[in-house]
């Protein structure tokens, strides 16, 4: 019989003894035979070579607080499985940055934030999101599993049973959540333009606007975790001629017009087009020609199939100037559009990234290394690399 049958079913007078109970028990500390928190980590991390010359892992973990109280997150520390090497060490200053740690939706935006420091606290029934974006020296210090410690402040509402965790000075503390590090080399792929320079814009790095959570179809992911906006620039770094009038037009920006390349063999998996470019604003304010929605915030864009469940992005493309359909078989370094001002843009510029399906926001970012290109103001060329945010590079 269920729960709720056999409650409906006792007495009056007894039902209000058991409800005078529950009252007094919820107001008292409740044993747990560890952490009341829930980890999962939604994706297995690839590790890449960065322009800086170091391996990236990047990859997020979900902490849910299962208690019937908060749990206040003090520290996490990451290390290598076996060689106990700590890869970072995040404390109350980390976990206080929006780009860190977040609880998920419906966090307040960070204008509405006091001082705009968001709490390292998760509320009973809540979820919060941890931002990990490591770096490692060389490939054999590329550990094969990531074992973290996580400590949370004590609560005297959550006894927690102290033979089944370890805990110090009264923190509780889980010392054993393991993520592995997958084995695949991220894909080799080309250039989606040509010469430059080109800004990588919001470029990878844990903390730029591309680290977003975007809900698709009932699931949470970080799409565009390994995004690049490329924006062309001249040598002062101005995407437009400097100083500038106060009314400014897409043409006046020195990328609007580029020709977009296949950046690998493959097949076009989707295509959008139609919708009318925005009219750039001097201020930086974004005016959207159409409202903003998810049919629409990526402006024009296409999807290409690059095999093993791998799909590259491109959005904000100009209107009528998608030379492929779905279902055409494109060849590297074709063109298949113009670089254009559509969508949730400030101005003209190409949006890349690589997601392993085909859904431009609902999909998990995968990492990719470019096969060469130059970054500005140094000799070498960079060979199977992946520009990272605010790099000024240049292509074949």
């Amino acid at each position: 019989m269920a729960l709720l049958s056999i409650v409906s079913a006792l007495p009056i007078k007894s039902r209000r003894v058991q409800a005078q109970a529950q009252g007094g028990a919820a107001q008292q500390a409740r044993s747990y035979l560890d952490i009341p928190v829930n980890i999962e980590a939604p994706v297995q991390p690839i590790a890449v070579k960065g322009d800086d010359g170091k391996w990236n892992i990047s990859y997020h973990l979900f902490l849910t607080n299962w208690s019937f109280s908060h749990l206040m997150l003090k520290s996490v520390e990451v290390m290598g499985e076996g060689s106990g090497r700590i890869l970072a060490r995040y404390e109350d200053k980390e976990l206080s940055d929006f780009y860190r740690f977040r609880s998920l939706i419906p966090t307040p935006p960070r204008s509405q934030m006091p001082n705009r420091i968001y709490p390292r606290q998760i509320d009973s029934g809540r979820t919060g999101v941890l931002f990990f974006w490591l770096k490692v020296d060389t490939p054999g210090l590329i550990p094969s599993v990531l074992r973290h410690r996580f400590v949370f402040e004590s609560n005297p509402l959550i006894n927690v049973l102290r033979d089944s965790v370890s805990g110090r000075g009264g923190d509780m503390t889980l010392d054993n959540f393991k993520v592995s590090v997958g084995k695949d080399k991220p894909i080799i792929i080309g250039p989606p333009l040509r010469d430059g320079p080109w800004v990588c814009g919001n470029g990878p790095a844990y903390n730029t606007d591309h680290q977003y959570l975007t809900l698709v179809d009932g699931k949470v992911r970080i799409a565009q975790r390994f995004a690049i906006d490329f924006k062309k620039v001249d040598a002062g770094g101005n995407v437009l001629p400097s100083p500038f009038p106060d009314e400014i037009t897409n043409s006046m920006f020195y990328g609007y017009g580029a020709e977009v390349l296949a950046v690998t063999d493959g097949v076009i998996a989707s295509v959008k087009d139609g919708l009318p470019e925005n009219v750039p604003q001097a201020s930086g304010e974004i005016k959207p020609a159409v409202p903003i929605t998810h049919e629409t915030i990526a402006g024009n864009w296409i999807g290409i199939y690059l095999g093993k469940s791998l799909y590259a992005f491109y959005a904000h493309l100009q209107p009528g100037s998608i030379r492929v359909k779905v279902g055409d078989k494109v060849r590297r370094g074709q063109v298949i559009a113009l670089l254009g001002n559509s969508g949730n843009t400030v101005g003209p510029h190409l949006h890349f990234h690589i997601g392993n399906a085909n859904s431009l926001n609902g999909s998990e970012g995968m990492p990719f290394v470019f096969d060469s290109f130059k970054v500005v103001g140094q000799a070498r060329r960079h060979v199977l690399e992946l520009p990272l945010n605010n790099r000024m590079v240049r292509f074949r």
